[in-house]
């Protein structure tokens, strides 16, 4: 195995870990945020609330974009393996 292969099924790995790591980050975040949401409506805070939420369910599709862009590199990496 070539040093060029190795180097580049190494990016492929620190790429495919990175995408998981900043997805998994951006999940909990928008779960934070929709819980604290839920925190806001409670006391009454109703523009804060409807912001948070939004900020939130855009996290949530940021996360699930991140997975998705995920797996296509894990199946880009096994296809040239």
């Amino acid at each position: 195995m070539s040093l060029q292969r190795v180097r580049r099924a190494l990016h492929g790995l620190v790429m495919l870990y990175t995408l998981i790591a900043l997805s998994v980050a951006t999940f909990v975040l928008s779960i934070y945020l929709l819980l604290a949401s839920l925190g806001y409506m409670e006391r009454g805070f109703v523009g804060t609330s409807l912001l948070s939420a939004l900020i939130g369910f855009t996290f949530l599709s940021a996360s699930l974009y991140l997975m998705r862009l995920a797996t296509h590199v894990y199946a880009v990496q096994r296809a040239q393996s």
